[in-house]
């Protein structure tokens, strides 16, 4: 191999390696599963909500949920509860969103006007629509340091809305990406849902000034 073809060769190496840390790429983005059904995890993601409550569902169908995908056939459909409890999604990042650098990362999300389940504090029947809001945390497997990257406005609507977010790590390189819905302000220990489908991928961009 003659010395032109080896740099190119080197060249490419690199570019292919640059690549892989500026853009990653979530497993099944649009939470999609052969069954729709409650209390279940889509492929590639981990459940990251309370241990003594139910993991997420897979929507639509259960829980009076009928609102059509955005994406596919399938969405995620998370809960805040009157209890003080909350459900979210976590996963492992094939590298690390690096100190000080920024990405961007979007998502749709959405709420169901009926999301009926049991009141955890009164034993009857609710109808989950409060408005939620989305947090985005970093994870560092390592060091177990976290921090909140993100955070949505209030979703009370219905209809499906894209969201981008600028994720900038400052207090270290996370490995994993949580996705968790969390009360609106004004609506604290409330029962409401959060819809989300479609993630980006994440994607590098300048340092911020």
């Amino acid at each position: 191999m003659n010395s032109f073809c080896l740099f190119f060769y080197f060249s490419l190496l690199g570019s292919i390696e640059l690549t892989a840390q500026d853009v990653f790429t979530l497993q099944n983005p649009s939470f999609e599963e052969d069954e729709r059904e409650c209390c279940t995890v889509p492929e590639g993601w981990m459940d990251m909500g309370s241990e003594k409550e139910s993991p997420p569902d897979i929507q639509p169908g259960t829980f009076t949920v009928v609102q059509q995908a955005q994406d596919g056939e399938n969405y995620l459909g998370l809960v805040v509860r009157d209890n003080n409890t909350w459900e979210g999604v976590g996963q492992k990042l094939d590298g690390y969103l690096k100190k000080d650098s920024s990405y961007t990362f979007s998502v749709y999300l959405s709420r169901s006007n009926a999301y009926r389940s049991m009141s955890r504090i009164t034993g009857q029947e609710a109808n989950f629509n409060s408005p939620t809001i989305l947090k985005i945390w970093g994870v560092n497997h390592e060091t177990n340091r976290e921090e909140l990257l993100a955070e949505s406005s209030a979703v009370g609507h219905s209809k499906w809305t894209l969201y981008t977010f600028t994720l900038t790590p400052t207090v270290d390189d996370f490995d994993e990406i949580d996705l968790i819905a969390y009360y609106a302000p004004g609506f604290e220990q409330k029962n409401g849902n959060l819809l989300i489908d479609n993630c980006s991928t994440i994607q590098k961009t300048s340092r911020p000034k």
